[in-house]
């Protein structure tokens, strides 16, 4: 979990509601210890006395049920296990039990001063895919890709999929690099062979990143980063093919592969910041909402804002942590704007790692309630990319509409609008893209084509918010145009959520 120095994190580095769920859950265990030790204590046998004293006419009956007690507790003792270790789609060991494994294998070799390789691998295709056919067929494709790599193994090495289409392999004690790229060569020719997925042949190839111990590392962290660092330069050889670090250590690694390094080191760390961009009424000229979004000081990237790095946390693991920090502080911070203004609203991005996760209307739903905030005093943001890129985007957009939900399509403009799909959707809102609009307005047919936009907008009750005003002008010329609301510089750049607290106090139409 992302730790701020921000009112959300004072109290507790969890929620109110998760700290009060995990006081209940402390305190309930003594309870029942108290309870069990004024009353003796429950046990299989006492329960077996009752059931026989109960059933006297049966002699032998505490023993049945015993043997079906004890039956049962195992059973559920094996599904707990199953369910921490392994994989739910493809049965495979999950990144839990890869990562103990790796572990203890790291300290057997040490002990026993033996050697054994890492296979780092991903799928070649496999998004493309995923977008194309759905994420049904996606899932039907990697348990065949797992069963494949089963197939292309030695009988005792370990695959284990890590998430996604990320799989591992260890291959223990191997001294052989021979051996090793003879494994990694049949994995590449398995997993490349054609698939028939719904009816439709999908073809997909793999890449492979090797590590080996000790050679490349002598920590269980420095293997997986070398194996992946190798994979990397695999995939951008040509793809379906495999290298050894060692090989390609000195290959420059990515700006972007370090980039992504950092910024798992920055949400780790906490250096990651809510910050917020008051959203004026070009009517009034008052505040009338804000935009939440992440700030990331790295120099590399320049523009600090979330929109600048969401390809790289969409394409890491932290993006389910910032998405879920990003709903929980938004939701925060409205709760407190509102007893000084309670028609204030709040926009929050709702990242790629979040909304696919499982009933997502459910999750918010529980969220919300936590807060005493209403589905209609929030706007969550999906960007037109997304909704181009996931076909599987339109249903949950359509089930938050159901549920009441204030939907807002971002970065209009960024990438290409498709009519027909937003035809099928009930959206509130459209927030046009920053550097979109900077260049179109550029040129009279460019302001033509905007002002049209807008117009169809309107048409349908929709509000359009124009982003990146700098100056007085620009607003003027968007409130003409029909734009309902506007954020930027003209106004304010993103601030801290303590000063905007203190601008709504105050009841300015601006920041100072």
């Amino acid at each position: 979990m992302v730790e701020l120095n921000s009112p959300v994190k004072i109290e507790s580095n969890a929620s109110p509601e998760v700290a009060r769920f995990l006081q209940s859950e402390r305190n309930r265990p003594q309870h029942t210890l108290e309870h069990q030790t004024e009353d003796g204590g429950f046990s299989v046998k006492k329960m077996m006395q009752a059931l026989q004293s109960h059933f006297s006419n049966t002699s032998d009956i505490s023993n049945e049920i015993a043997e079906m007690v004890e039956a049962q507790v195992e059973m559920r003792t094996r599904e707990l296990f199953r369910q921490a270790n392994y994989d739910a789609l493809t049965h495979l060991p999950n990144r839990a039990y890869f990562n103990t494994t790796l572990e203890q294998l790291v300290v057997k070799a040490q002990d026993t001063e033996t050697e054994f390789g890492l296979l780092f691998l991903d799928l070649d295709g496999f998004k493309a895919v995923n977008d194309t056919l759905g994420h049904q067929a996606g899932d039907e494709l990697l348990r065949n890709v797992s069963a494949r790599l089963m197939s292309a193994v030695r009988e005792g090495d370990i695959v284990s999929r890590l998430g996604g289409d990320e799989f591992v392999v260890l291959l223990a004690d191997v001294t052989d690099k021979e051996l090793i790229e003879g494994v990694s060569q049949r994995i590449i020719r398995e997993v490349s062979r054609p698939y028939w997925i719904n009816r439709n042949d999908v073809e997909i190839s793999t890449s492979i990143g090797i590590s080996r111990y000790p050679l490349d590392g002598k920590t269980s962290a420095e293997l997986v980063d070398h194996a992946d660092q190798a994979l990397y330069v695999s995939k951008h050889s040509g793809r379906r093919t495999y290298r050894f670090y060692d090989e390609v250590a000195e290959q420059v690694i990515s700006p972007k592969h370090v980039l992504v390094n950092r910024l798992h080191a920055a949400v780790e760390n906490g250096d990651i910041e809510a910050v917020f961009e008051p959203q004026i009424d070009l009517t009034s000229g008052g505040i009338v909402g804000a935009s939440i979004t992440a700030k990331w000081n790295e120099p590399e990237i320049g523009n600090p804002y979330l929109a600048n790095w969401i390809e790289m946390l969409n394409e890491s693991q932290a993006g389910y942590t910032i998405g879920a920090w990003l709903m929980d502080s938004g939701l925060y911070y409205l709760q407190q704007w509102q007893k000084y203004n309670d028609a204030i609203m709040v926009s929050i991005p709702v990242i790629d790692a979040l909304w696919q996760q499982e009933d997502l209307v459910t999750v918010l739903n529980e969220r919300f309630a936590s807060y005493g905030i209403l589905a209609s005093q929030v706007q969550l943001e999906f960007t037109v990319q997304s909704l181009n890129e996931h076909e599987a985007l339109h249903e949950v957009l359509n089930a938050l509409t159901t549920a009441g939900y204030q939907i807002t399509l971002s970065d209009v403009g960024k990438s290409p609008l498709d009519l027909s799909s937003l035809a099928l959707l009930n959206l509130q809102e459209l927030k046009l893209n920053r550097d979109w609009l900077q260049s179109t307005m550029a040129t009279e047919k460019g302001q033509k084509w905007v002002q049209a936009l807008v117009q169809m907008a309107k048409s349908l009750d929709i509000c359009v918010i124009a982003t990146g005003v700098e100056t007085t002008e620009e607003a003027q010329q968007y409130q003409v145009m029909g734009c309902s609301m506007a954020q930027g510089d003209n106004w304010s750049a993103p601030v801290d959520a303590k000063k905007l607290q203190q601008t709504i106090q105050q009841q300015l139409p601006v920041i100072a």
